[in-house]
């Protein structure tokens, strides 16, 4: 199993930018910094079908009252607004496709959880899939 922790808040993904010769990625430094902690953590890659686990913690707001918080850092209260699971684990698939796994086709099977925390984070477990 490889597992990874990319410190900071969990980015989504988003289209390239610009069109033919001037189209550019608006994301390549925040890809970048996901592939240096990635490489930082494990030097495996998977081939075969993968079964991957992610758990993303996004930061508490600062609007939230004392009642809030407390429900949030104990996980009673889910993060249910804007950063959509499905386009994080996109772009979390697209940085790491090449250093863990050759392409993200490979994963067949996985979990994700969105939760809020005071440490914003991505955690990513990647497994060979087992029937």
């Amino acid at each position: 199993m490889i597992s990874i922790e990319i410190p900071g808040i969990p980015v989504s993904w988003k289209a390239h930018a610009g069109y033919g010769r001037k189209s550019f990625n608006p994301l390549y430094k925040e890809r970048a910094m996901v592939q240096w902690y990635a490489s930082q953590q494990t030097s495996e890659f998977l081939e075969g079908p993968i079964h991957v686990y992610y758990e993303f913690h996004l930061p508490i707001p600062k609007s939230f009252s004392k009642k809030n918080r407390a429900l949030a850092i104990s996980g009673e209260l889910c993060h249910t607004k804007k950063k959509d699971c499905t386009n994080i684990i996109k772009f979390v698939e697209d940085a790491i496709k090449g250093l863990l796994f050759e392409d993200d086709a490979q994963v067949v099977s996985g979990k994700f959880k969105k939760l809020y925390s005071e440490n914003p984070r991505t955690i990513i477990r990647l497994s060979e899939f087992k029937f």
